[in-house]
């Protein structure tokens, strides 16, 4: 195999390509058996590993390839994105309409058992944007301003999600899906069982709705290397983090289709906060003290992550490993068919 790196400032992520012109699948999964250990630390170190040129196929074609990675795959989602089902393991990425921004994150950071991996699989090339950034969030940590660090240190987070009833959940990017569709049930016995076990204070409202509530730290000790990872959705479920986010992804696409999206979110996101109570958006975060976060925090937040991300076309049959307790991933507005996979580990 072939090991390299996109740039000579970044090992993320440790791109890894076919030799000799033998791209099969079954080659690929020979390697990392026979590798497992170097691909493990690899991962460790770099963050992400991206496999590319090789034959992958299919939903089971990528399944089998994270499972060489590592075994334990899950099939339980407690996130935020709308998902449908391909494989055992395999599913899609995220069902949100093109034009809306995923913010950088790593997977479930709000619960305890977060994942400790992640695999993406490209099955459809996009014809315009829909990249995956990653990020290291290592590197978040090290560079946020002392002060605002310290502030998050001492308090920690708050990230609430409201559902609404299954009959009246939407798919839109402001409306989160039912609680039915994330828990797969209507018994609330099972939904409050499941809260307990994930940390998640449960509390019912008007109209069969749910609000979840998670108090967390800001940051996480890597398992393996100790170093300290912005670890929380602040930038993602802040009420002004898409508008935000969505003037950087102008500024790189310079679409008038961004330009727009651009200025809708920022006036939704003045309407909303002037018309609904933080705590009724569909997603909000304070610091643990319940104290609001202030808008500047998360401009700077994001400012970090910018200068920190990695970002690089989808090629079809692309697979990628991430190190969920050091690198995040996310979404850029995309047009025209795209098809993107996820399986990830406990």
């Amino acid at each position: 195999m072939n090991l390299s790196y996109f740039s000579e400032k970044s090992t993320l992520p440790l791109l890894i390509t076919p030799q000799n012109g033998n791209h099969s699948k079954q080659q690929l999964l020979d390697w990392i058996a026979s590798n497992k250990l170097m691909v493990e630390n690899k991962l460790t170190e770099c963050g992400a590993i991206l496999f590319r040129g090789f034959d992958i196929q299919s939903a089971a074609d990528f399944e089998a390839v994270a499972k060489a990675v590592d075994a334990d795959l899950k099939d339980d989602y407690m996130g935020t994105s709308p998902r449908d089902k391909k494989s055992d393991y395999a599913f899609s990425a995220s069902e949100l309409p093109g034009h809306y921004p995923i913010m950088q994150h790593c997977e479930m950071s709000f619960l305890p058992g977060a994942p400790r991996r992640l695999f993406f699989y490209c099955h459809i090339e996009p014809q315009y944007g829909g990249e995956t950034p990653i990020c290291d969030f290592r590197k978040v940590y090290a560079e946020l301003d002392p002060t605002i660090r310290a502030e998050f240190e001492q308090k920690g987070v708050k990230h609430i999600r409201n559902y609404a009833s299954p009959e009246k959940a939407g798919t839109s990017g402001f409306q989160l899906k039912s609680w039915k569709d994330m828990f797969h049930t209507t018994d609330k016995s099972i939904v409050e069982k499941k809260c307990a076990e994930n940390d998640i204070i449960c509390e019912w409202k008007e109209h069969d709705g749910l609000r979840m509530i998670n108090k967390n730290a800001a940051f996480k000790t890597h398992p393996i290397t100790k170093e300290k990872v912005w670890f929380n959705h602040t930038q993602v479920f802040h009420l002004s983090a898409a508008a935000d986010e969505y003037h950087r992804i102008h500024k790189r696409q310079k679409r008038w289709e961004t330009f727009k999206t651009s200025m809708l979110l920022e006036a939704m996101t003045w309407y909303k906060k002037l018309t609904k109570n933080p705590n009724e958006q569909s997603m909000h975060v304070t610091f643990g003290d319940d104290s609001e976060i202030p808008d500047a925090y998360v401009e700077h937040i994001q400012d970090v992550i910018w200068k920190n991300l990695v970002i690089q076309p989808w090629k079809k049959g692309d697979v990628i490993c991430i190190d969920n307790f050091s690198t995040s991933h996310g979404r850029l507005p995309y047009y025209g068919p795209r098809e993107i996979m996820v399986c990830w580990t406990s």
